[in-house]
């Protein structure tokens, strides 16, 4: 089989002690992360689980399934009944911050479960279906797996999240009947030329544009002389520098280099350094393609750097380690979700939840908080 989109998947451990022989969900699993690794070599893997001490997951999406599955294996010996309300929201927060990151890829939440976690309360489904509104028309979709579930209300509930994000629910009747289907989504491409191309399509469209937009962060100015990473020139004045990276430019270069961007956006783009989402002023990207605003010197043919060789050198200078969060779901649940209405006109009933990953200590954080309750990190 040829992959020419490759995939990030996130695996969420929804199975419990009580309901669920782990020691063969484990070897499932393995057997899964193994195949798809084979088949796709520049995929990466992430997991959530929930332990005493809350939800936890790995600081980044790494390559290492070694890792993954070893450390998986250990603290699935210490699983609690885990929240799938909470388990979700995680799951598409961290990856819409992996999208901020990451080009040209495929994203894939993957939900394993039993009847052991705690059911979704019904005031939660409008916070599950905003965020799905979200990410279902980026290149993302969601699995999820069920096994022995008796409750027909969830599970279709369940089923309808996984269809209105692009991806399946399989009803199976006991982990024996694991290994056999996750083999076979270890193949499944869901029609990955298609999902990806009407991704490309669809970011034409104004509203999906306006996600995009608000998804992505302005440079931040940099005050000291420096060389642009773009033109080479020296400049003291008209510098910014990259958020994730920390690579200065002149703006002026960035704003011509806004025209390669991937991202159906003029003023839209991503770093030639490290992919993360940036944006510019509209006005000013516009003023300086048209020739209005001089820029410093003409830009130079640099390409952007292969995403896969990008994630290999990443992955060699940053190992992945485990970090815990605030269950979303239930931590000040209700006081964020308290009165929080959308501006739309066609949408006045519709909850809206702000949730934020703090970029120092990649805690989960939910609500108008200005702060990462964990680290201390003001939030901008």
């Amino acid at each position: 089989m040829t992959i020419t989109i490759s995939e990030d998947c996130l695996i969420f451990y929804g199975f419990s002690f009580k309901t669920t022989k782990l020691v063969e969900a484990n070897k499932a699993i393995s057997d899964f992360v193994k195949k798809k690794r084979k088949i796709d070599p520049s995929g990466r893997f992430n997991f959530i689980l929930f332990l005493q001490d809350g939800p936890s997951y790995l600081n980044h999406f790494t390559l290492d399934t070694e890792y993954v599955l070893k450390t998986l294996k250990l603290a699935s010996n210490n699983v609690i009944k885990a929240d799938i309300a909470g388990g979700i929201i995680i799951g598409i927060s961290l990856l819409i911050e992996n999208f901020k990151k990451t080009s040209k890829k495929l994203f894939r939440l993957l939900l394993l479960l039993d009847e052991g976690p705690y059911e979704i309360p019904p005031e939660q489904i409008p916070v599950i279906e905003n965020l799905v509104k979200d990410v279902k028309n980026l290149p993302f979709y969601i699995d999820i797996i069920s096994i022995e579930n008796k409750n027909k209300e969830e599970s279709e509930m369940l089923k309808n999240i996984a269809i209105s994000c692009n991806g399946e629910f399989y009803q199976i009747k006991n982990v024996q009947d694991l290994n056999s289907l996750l083999n076979k989504l270890a193949e499944k491409k869901l029609e990955e030329e298609y999902l990806y191309s009407r991704y490309k399509l669809k970011m034409n469209q104004k509203e999906i544009q306006a996600f995009y937009v608000s998804l992505a962060d302005k440079p931040s100015t940099f005050h000291e002389l420096a060389n642009c990473s773009i033109c080479f020139q020296e400049a003291n004045e008209d510098i910014v520098q990259c958020p994730s990276c920390g690579t200065v430019v002149h703006k002026t270069c960035w704003a011509e280099w806004a025209i390669n961007s991937n991202i159906k956006v003029p003023y839209v783009f991503r770093c030639h350094n490290c992919f993360y989402l940036l944006k510019l002023d509209k006005n000013f990207v516009f003023d300086v393609q048209f020739g209005k605003i001089p820029t410093i010197t003409k830009l130079n043919k640099i390409k952007e750097k292969d995403i896969n060789d990008y994630l290999q050198d990443l992955e060699s200078k940053i190992k992945p380690k485990i970090v815990k969060a605030e269950d979303p779901a239930v931590t000040e649940f209700r006081e964020i979700i308290n009165s929080k209405k959308s501006n739309s006109e066609s949408k006045e009933n519709e909850i809206i939840v702000k949730v934020n990953i703090c970029p120092i200590c990649n805690n989960i954080v939910t609500g108008d908080k200005k702060y990462c309750q964990i680290c201390g990190f003001f939030l901008s």
